[in-house]
């Protein structure tokens, strides 16, 4: 059989030229370059979700942390909780006590959650008081992230000794979903978390896996950028080399259209002008996703490198995620107990004792208060900039994002697990209904973190943590 004639010009074209498309999409698809934000996805593209899970310590001032706050609503013994017991109120910048007051602007992508207790720490498989391994601050990290408990174990501490954490937490549970297209499943930050284990850990792989943070930047900015195997000036000849495949290829372009029908050119036409707008996304986006300049070499466990060090944390947390290079991460400001200092918050006292003082010292409550504002200022810090990077799609990563701001206690002079203060933000895709304050009647954090899941996009989670202490989700989140 005779086959047509082929036009070796043609096919040498068509090779040339995707071979030259082939080199774009590598250099489009590598970690430093894929950006969910910007080049990454399709205008069309539904923006990816982002989980982000913040751990202060030493519990809060209920007063100057809930809004309007009045009280714990309380339930009677064994009663399941339910939508009709809870209290839901609009936030308002007056409602807002002096500690969250900086995250007046995001007000309307907030969720405020009083009563949220985690039981976890203090339950059997079945749900029922029992004693077990730990003290007051060890248990609550390995907790906070797992609705689990701590091990057994021989780490010292204040009521110990015990283990890690007894199972996997929400967020590598939601990176092991959504983290296998990034470069990194997860990414665990943290700032002078100096504690030994558990106190130093909210994130854990499985039982006993404990995912410790990095609480060196330099560390951080190692592991992060060393694949990349780019300086800052290679990164930027490799940009204009890439700059515009198309200009290099327009000659073979131009023979190309003669040769093909009205149809086919229809197509190419297409695909080149979808490329073209690829570049001219490269070329504004690329300057915000290429790697930074090194940190300076700081002391990670001086404590007055706290808040530099904590900035330089959160910029390159928010970089990995604008960028793409994970959609999950964790940040610990200090491990519990916290002995960290804060005369930069205007309270020159230490953080753990302060949180022991009597609520009829007014002084140290007063002190434990500029502590716990200033933290928020820095999920404040974080929310600014998650409002400010636009997707793809037209929304914000806020708009996308669930980021979990949590404690290992309720209040630190009393050890309580109860009444944790909880702060939900972003709108999770449209999940959320945001722009309230809940009250619950001690209702376990389970529930909260079976929620958390749910808003990521999984449906069939209905339960989290240690079963028996779990009911289902939180009610009266979602939109």
């Amino acid at each position: 059989m005779i086959k047509d004639p082929m036009d070796y010009r043609t096919k040498i074209t068509r090779r040339r030229l995707l071979s030259g498309l082939g080199a774009f999409t590598v250099a489009l698809t590598t970690p430093i370059w894929r950006a969910s934000t910007a080049f990454g996805q399709a205008q069309k593209t539904k923006a990816a979700r982002r989980f982000i899970g913040v751990f202060s310590a030493n519990g809060t001032v209920a007063s100057e942390f809930f809004p309007g706050f009045s009280g714990l609503l309380q339930k009677s013994p064994n009663t399941i909780p339910s939508v009709t017991t809870m209290t839901d109120t609009p936030l308002t910048t007056a409602s807002l006590g002096r500690i969250l007051q900086p995250m007046s602007a995001h007000i309307s992508q907030m969720l405020v959650l009083q009563g949220v207790d985690m039981i976890s720490t203090v339950s059997n498989q079945l749900g029922t008081m029992t004693s077990k391994p730990g003290g007051p601050h060890m248990k609550g990290p390995g907790a906070m992230l797992t609705g689990g408990s701590l091990l057994a174990g021989s780490f010292q501490g204040a009521g110990g000794p015990a283990g890690n954490a007894d199972r996997i937490s929400v967020d590598q549970f939601i990176a092991n979903r959504i983290g296998t297209t990034t470069a990194f499943q997860s990414l665990e930050f943290g700032v002078r978390v100096i504690g030994g284990a558990p106190l130093n850990t909210i994130s854990y792989s499985g039982a006993n896996q404990p995912n410790v943070p990095i609480y060196d930047p330099t560390q951080m900015y190692t592991r992060l950028f060393a694949n990349s195997n780019l300086s800052k000036s290679q990164l930027s000849q490799l940009l204009v080399e890439r700059k515009s495949v198309l200009d290099f290829l327009q000659s073979d372009i131009g023979v190309l259209e003669t040769r093909l029908t009205s149809d086919d050119k229809a197509r190419l036409d297409a695909h080149l002008t979808g490329i073209r707008s690829m570049e001219q996304q490269l070329t504004s986006s690329a300057s915000a996703c290429t790697p930074p300049s090194a940190p300076p070499t700081l002391d990670p466990n001086d404590m007055t490198n706290f808040p530099a060090i904590g900035k330089l944390q959160m910029d390159m947390m928010l970089l990995a995620l604008s960028c793409g290079m994970t959609n999950v991460a964790t940040f610990m400001w200090a491990n519990a107990d916290s002995w960290q200092y804060y005369p930069f918050a205007g309270a020159n006292e230490e953080h753990h004792g302060t949180s022991h003082c009597d609520d009829s010292d007014s002084a140290n409550v007063n002190n434990l208060v500029l502590m716990n504002t200033w933290q928020a200022q820095q999920v404040t810090y974080m929310l600014d900039q998650l409002a400010a990077t636009q997707e793809a799609d037209g929304s914000t990563m806020l708009d996308n994002t669930v980021l979990l701001w949590g404690n290992e206690l309720g209040v630190g002079n009393t050890h309580s697990y109860k009444n944790i203060p909880w702060m939900l933000a972003g709108g999770a895709g449209g999940y959320f209904k945001t722009g309230r304050f809940l009250q619950y009647p001690d209702v376990p954090h389970n529930n909260l973190l079976v929620s958390v899941c749910n808003a990521m996009g999984f449906s069939d989670v209905t339960t989290f943590g240690i079963p028996g202490v779990c009911t289902g989700p939180l009610p009266g989140l979602t939109a």
